[in-house]
């Protein structure tokens, strides 16, 4: 635990002049050599358990001629095989770490139809992978945040016991650094900074934008009022809204007339310029404290200015506000932060620090995954994983910006503001957040992973009941955010949900998001009210209509393998000889409906944790695909009445022409 702020001295020396952050290098690529050794390490094994996966069928085929029967043969044979393969691929995972954790965390939440022995041993992936130390977790803060001393920005930071640890980064608990009524007061007045002008390249789009960025696009149409950004062309400028960034903190960093002060607006902007040039920043477009909704007050005026009393949360023993001045931009942002209250009045925050390297090993891994998907996708899965993959390593290297995230984290707290008694989103701190660190609300819950010891007392309609309940709160969830504004989380696994009081859930982990298009969002909502409703006929046009192509046209089977996809109800098991899968094989899959797919196999993976066999997210979210499609009917309307509206003005102007001629 970082300690909290010393006491006052009696005659403070003058704080030193804050020190510019040193300019991150950009993230070299991995030596030839050290590739080498590990894709030689990831194949090596990766054929082990694959060789003893094929050999096991050969003793199985045998084990049948002899007359063994089928509780047998799981017994003497599947079961201990599974069990190897499980700790085998744990081991991998966990010693190569990189991508292939990701893989290990989508493999171990597929309950459907993953071998229990398999997932029992992966699940424990989704956020207990080792860590990386307290001194280094440190290092990268002290880097990141521009300061030497942890205690300028928080009463106390646990780093030696981490919340979470996972694929590309670790998350700490803390309690903000507390400020003196006038330090607060100042702060506060502190703007939110304008829009900035974005001129689209070949191939962008309002979307291509949106996804960038990390704001949605009904955001992005409210900061260019007029623009039909369905309509867009190259070299258009667009205005993308342009959040409070710690870099913004750089001119007035001190005290106003101090040497840190002066110091600051020498050099401070202009050293936290790069890393605030993103396009996204870390404060809210509703701006709300505490995970919860509202206007966006706070960051746009003086919001309101919090006492030196103790707040809710705190006692009266905590430490007394920390009087030193205001040194560096971190601790401006954090004053800032505190002043409007964009932060719970506790000051409790969770701290996100990503591992240094990881996006180059990410990167690296990548490349093994998607030689092994090709090889799969010919032998036994009839499917288009390679362009999963190839989907993924577009999405990877946004994983790996914080200041995208914490937008987009925001964003869809905005938007799921109207169900905020269900189902909670952090916020982040405005301002305290870089490409590689993050601040943001600390939300209290149980991991849904750890639920099932939690209840296993109660009788089992009540764990019946509770199971169903906070499905239906994860599926509304996703729901909202897809076929609603379109942004939405699209790495889900059990390790990022909490489960609160009454059932409520808090979604965690926005790195991998995704904004659909308005047009693949409008077929997905057909599709979702025609596996609803059962209709085979619809269900295969609404395919036709999101791009699906398969290598046959029989509605019927078309039907059977949507169910398997797009809806809980269905099964996907593409090892199974009987997968609908296996007898139509999709040729050509939308890369964003990848993502789609993942949350309903997300969906369905809980629900059979669960043991809620019946459960529809198709059904669900029926009544938001008919929102969803009104909205698109309202929004045509009103355009084909300003194309009407116009004739009239263009036949006034012309009037006067022909006269004159």
């Amino acid at each position: 635990m970082v300690a909290t702020a010393p006491p006052t001295p009696p005659a403070p020396a003058p704080p030193p002049p804050p020190q510019a952050p040193p300019r991150r290098a950009p993230e070299a690529a991995l030596s030839p050599v050290d590739s080498f050794l590990r894709a030689a390490q990831f194949w090596g094994r990766a054929g082990a358990i694959y060789g003893s996966y094929k050999a096991a069928q050969l003793r199985a085929a045998a084990m049948r001629l002899q007359g063994r029967g089928a509780d047998d043969i799981k017994a003497q044979l599947w079961d201990p095989q599974h069990e190897w393969a499980g700790e085998q691929m744990y081991r991998l995972c966990i010693d190569l770490r990189g991508f292939y954790l990701k893989a290990g965390q989508f493999i171990g939440a597929r309950a459907d139809f993953v071998p229990e022995q398999v997932c029992r041993q992966l699940c424990v992936l989704q956020d207990k992978v080792p860590p990386m130390s307290a001194d280094r977790a440190a290092a990268v803060l002290r880097s990141e945040l521009g300061v030497s001393d942890l205690t300028e920005l928080f009463e106390w930071i646990d780093l030696d016991q981490p919340l979470g640890s996972a694929s590309i980064s670790q998350v700490h608990k803390a309690r903000l650094r507390r400020f003196t009524t006038e330090q607060l007061r100042a702060s506060g007045a502190r703007r939110r900074g304008a829009p900035r002008a974005v001129r689209l390249g070949p191939g962008d789009s309002a979307w291509s934008v949106c996804n960038d960025a990390g704001v949605s696009l009904a955001e992005l149409s409210e900061a260019n009022p007029g623009v039909d950004v369905e309509a867009l062309r190259e070299g258009d400028e667009l205005r993308v809204p342009e959040v409070l960034g710690l870099h913004q903190f750089g001119a007035a960093g001190a005290q106003p007339g101090g040497a840190a002060g002066a110091a600051a607006r020498d050099g401070g902007a202009d050293a936290w310029g790069e890393r605030g040039r993103a396009g996204a920043g870390a404060g809210s477009g509703g701006g709300g404290g505490g995970g919860g909704g509202g206007g966006g007050g706070g960051f746009l005026g003086l919001g309101r200015v919090l006492s030196a009393l103790p707040l809710p949360g705190r006692s009266a023993a905590d430490p007394p506000p920390d009087p030193r001045p205001i040194g560096s931009p971190a601790a401006a942002a954090v004053a800032h932060a505190v002043a409007v209250g964009s932060v719970p009045r506790s000051g409790l925050v969770a701290v996100k620090i990503q591992y240094p390297d990881a996006l180059a090993v990410m990167t690296e891994d990548l490349v093994n995954l998607r030689a092994i998907s090709a090889f799969l996708s010919k032998t036994e899965i009839k499917f288009d994983l390679v362009s999963a993959v190839d989907e993924l390593q577009k999405q990877i290297h946004l994983e790996f910006d914080f200041l995208r995230e914490a937008r987009v984290m925001d964003s869809i707290a905005s938007h799921l503001a109207p169900i905020a008694s269900r189902v909670a989103v952090p916020r982040s701190v405005p301002g305290l957040v870089t490409r590689r660190v993050m601040a943001m609300t600390f939300m209290e819950g149980t991991p849904l992973m750890q639920l099932q010891d939690k209840v296993a007392h109660l009788p089992k309609w009540q764990r019946e009941k509770a199971s169903r309940l906070i499905l239906s709160h994860i599926s509304e969830a996703y729901g909202r955010m897809i076929l609603g504004e379109g942004l939405f989380q699209a790495d889900g696994h059990p390790g990022n949900i909490l489960v609160r009081q009454g059932g409520a859930i808090t979604l965690l982990d926005y790195g991998q998001s995704k904004q659909l298009p308005g047009r693949e969002r409008e077929a997905l909502a057909k599709l979702v009210l025609a596996l609803s409703s059962g209709q085979t006929p619809a269900i295969d046009a609404a395919l036709t209509e999101l791009g699906i192509v398969t290598s046959r046209p029989d509605p019927s089977a078309r039907s059977e393998m949507a169910y398997g996809m797009f809806d809980t109800r269905g099964t996907v098991d593409p090892f199974d000889p009987d997968s609908p899968i296996k007898k139509t094989a999709i040729e050509y899959f939308p890369p964003d409906m990848f993502f789609v797919l993942r949350v309903v196999q997300l969906l369905r993976g809980i629900a059979q944790g669960m043991g809620v066999a019946d459960f529809s997210s198709a059904d669900q979210w029926a009544p938001l695909a008919r929102d969803a499609l009104k909205a698109v009917d309202r929004k045509r309307r009103a355009g084909a009445g300003r194309r009407r509206g116009l004739l009239p003005s263009l036949a006034r102007i012309a009037s006067p022409l022909r006269l004159t001629a």
